[in-house]
């Protein structure tokens, strides 16, 4: 296997406002990485959110970096996590309620696939994941739990900070319709099943 295999592409947009992402999904030798870019105006105006998650090979992110570029400048949040799911950046560890195995970025649906992926839901179970809950532009952090209901093979409820919604994903979890958040995939390739 080389290092990096593509999993998924998907490209979405939002229903309520301008905004288009690219986002993909790979597996590398250590484990899996998320990334992706969106284009959409901001509160400053016109903007770009970059950003990279990767995970270790049980799945559970260890690092993500978001690179905002908006009117007044560019920003960059960088955050690693320790084994035991405690986080950090380069001033410290973070004070967060409990350890977050997952990571949410309020901007993208891409993330909701983290927790999808390394719960590995049956049809009809459901669990509870500790996610790292990160607000754009404040790079605002929480640490929030998150409900997922598997209704079907391709169906999730999903519930968090801000409502129930109902997720549909492709074979890697990688969401391609999110009504209630308003968005929906405008292209998908999926290269490979999840392993």
């Amino acid at each position: 296997m080389s290092d990096l295999e593509r999993l998924s592409t998907t490209s979405w947009e939002r229903s309520d406002r301008l905004f288009l992402e690219m986002g993909k999904l790979d597996r590398t030798a250590d484990g899996f990485r998320l990334s992706g870019t969106a284009l959409y105006r901001g509160r400053g105006g016109p903007t770009s959110a970059t950003y990279l998650v990767e995970t270790d090979a049980a799945r559970r992110s260890r690092s993500v970096r978001v690179e905002l570029d908006e009117p007044s400048g560019p920003r960059t949040l960088a955050l690693h996590a320790a084994d035991d799911g405690r986080w950090h950046s380069a001033e410290g560890t973070l004070d967060l309620a409990f350890p977050c195995d997952d990571v949410d970025l309020a901007f993208t649906p891409a993330t909701n696939a983290l927790a999808i992926r390394r719960l590995g839901l049956t049809v009809g179970s459901e669990a509870t994941a500790r996610v790292l809950w990160i607000q754009v532009p404040s790079f605002g952090l929480r640490a929030v739990e998150q409900a997922y209901l598997r209704i079907d093979r391709d169906t999730y409820r999903y519930k968090g900070r801000y409502g129930s919604y109902k997720l549909t994903v492709d074979a890697n979890g990688m969401v391609l319709d999110y009504p209630g958040g308003g968005w929906r995939s405008v292209a998908h390739k999926l290269s490979h099943r999840m392993p």
